[in-house]
């Protein structure tokens, strides 16, 4: 799905957003590899990798994001 119908598909249990192309095999079990909170915040969308210890403020998307169908809801 686009990225504007995963916001909207978005439900409690799955808050995040990620795309299919970022899952990939790592050391460290996970359900997606990056993953990002969509908020109407002043943090804007924070985004959670594996490669980082804590929530990061502020994702920054190339174009290829933006246009995407491979968006998906995840926990």
């Amino acid at each position: 799905m686009n990225i504007c119908d995963a916001v909207k598909a978005r439900t409690t249990n799955k808050p995040y957003i990620t795309r299919q192309s970022w899952n990939y095999p790592t050391s460290v079990w996970c359900n997606a590899v990056v993953k990002i909170l969509p908020t109407d915040t002043p943090d804007c969308c924070t985004i959670e990798s594996v490669a980082s210890n804590a929530p990061c403020r502020g994702w920054q998307p190339m174009a290829g994001d933006l246009l995407a169908d491979d968006w998906i809801i995840t926990d």
